[in-house]
Order: C-alpha cells, then structure tokens, then sequence
C-alpha cells in the first residue's frame, strides 16, 4: 500500500507525474493516453504542476495530501471517502485543500472523515456523528445547529466552582480562559444568573451529542 505522508523505500525519488503514472496502472488504466490525460488533468486539478518533477517525498505535507486525492481520483471514481485530510496542516494550506476538496465535489461524492469541526461546518452539506459504531445524529450542519438555538448558556466561573455546574447542570464543554473557566450548558431555559444565551455553533452540536451519550457527563475539558 503507497503511504503518502512516509513513501516507502521504492518510491523514494520518484516525482509526481510517474508516481502516478504507475499507480494508474495498478488501477487498470492501461492506455498510455488515458494515464497521461488523467495525470495531466489531476495534478492541475490539486494545483501540483508547478512541481510535477520533483520527488513526492520532498512535499511539505500539505502537497502530499493534495498527491493522495489526485492518485484516489485516477479512474475516475464516484465516491472517495477521505481521512482527517487537514490533519496537521498550516491555515493557507488548509484553505488551499479546501478549495480542492470544493471542487471535487462537484463531480464524486466525498465522505469526509475528520474530528476537525471547521472542516465539517466549511466543506459539508450533509454530516453525521458516529459515537461507538452508532449514528448520534445528522443533518445539514445548519440545521443541527439550528436545533439548539437559544438552548445554550456560558459562563465563565472560578476552576473550583465547575465540579458545582457539572453536578447541577448540562455542561456540554469548559474551557479555560485566562485563568478563569468558561462553561457552556446546554437547557431550555437560563440556568442561573450571569449565564448569557449564545449564538451555538457546530462544535456545541458536536459536544452535546457526546455528552448525551454519556449520559449528562461533560464531553470536554481542555
């Protein structure tokens, strides 16, 4: 199996353009022009001309996230499911995958693997949160999101005082912030004073889904 991120010892040297040349014809691709018009359209597509003839295995990271979606799309398929592709990955090359994961899917469906929530809330119309092999939830992320409009409260409290909030209410995550902590519980109606109502967002969707599945116990602490 090619290991984009560490190449193993055969392909080390090798650029891109006979890289995935080769790995067009383990594919089946066997006419030549076929393999060079999909080579050619590919490295275009995931903007990896301009270094073509360099070795894959001198790519920054991002370049070679962009190689492994070009050799998934040789032979044209119409469904490729995709790993944590921004894993690791500088904000302008995040943004540059994005691009490239938008304009894939317009033609082939993309499944979307990832627990980066801005990947999700960024690049699908559709999502699903698997806890222990179960779909949770799913939906189009604005409409989970819509769910629980008016149904999440922060505050920010003193660390002591979080074990309180957590026996008492719905804390779906906290999060320390200068030296204080800040607590977003999930309820139909203001918890107590100095909780203020709050516009949630998909990582909120994502936390009370895990929070329900632990039965009220806190997703996060960080």
């Amino acid at each position: 199996m090619l290991q984009i991120s560490g190449l193993s010892k055969p392909y080390l040297g090798v650029s891109a353009v006979p890289l995935l040349d080769h790995l067009a014809v383990l594919k089946g691709l066997l006419d030549p022009r076929e393999r060079a018009e999909q080579v050619e359209a590919l490295l275009q597509l995931t903007n990896l001309s301009a270094v073509r003839w360099r070795p894959v295995s001198t790519y920054s990271g991002g370049m070679k996230q962009r190689f492994g979606i070009a050799q998934a799309l040789l032979g044209r398929p119409r469904l490729i499911v995709v790993d944590e592709p921004t894993a690791g990955l500088d904000p302008g090359e995040r943004n540059r995958f994005h691009n490239v994961l938008s304009e894939i899917a317009e033609n082939v469906v993309v499944i979307l693997s990832t627990h980066i929530v801005v990947d999700v809330s960024d690049l699908c119309s559709r999502m699903a949160v698997l806890i222990n092999g179960r779909i949770e939830l799913q939906g189009s992320p604005s409409a989970r999101i819509d769910r629980l409009r008016g149904r999440v409260w922060r505050k920010t409290v003193p660390k002591s005082a979080v074990a309180g909030y957590r026996a008492g209410h719905s804390v779906i995550s906290t999060r320390l912030f200068a030296g204080e902590t800040r607590i977003h519980v999930l309820a139909d109606d203001r918890p107590d004073a100095g909780f203020d109502a709050i516009d949630p967002d998909l990582e909120d969707v994502y936390f009370a889904a895990l929070t329900s599945d632990r039965g009220g116990t806190e997703a996060r602490s960080c």
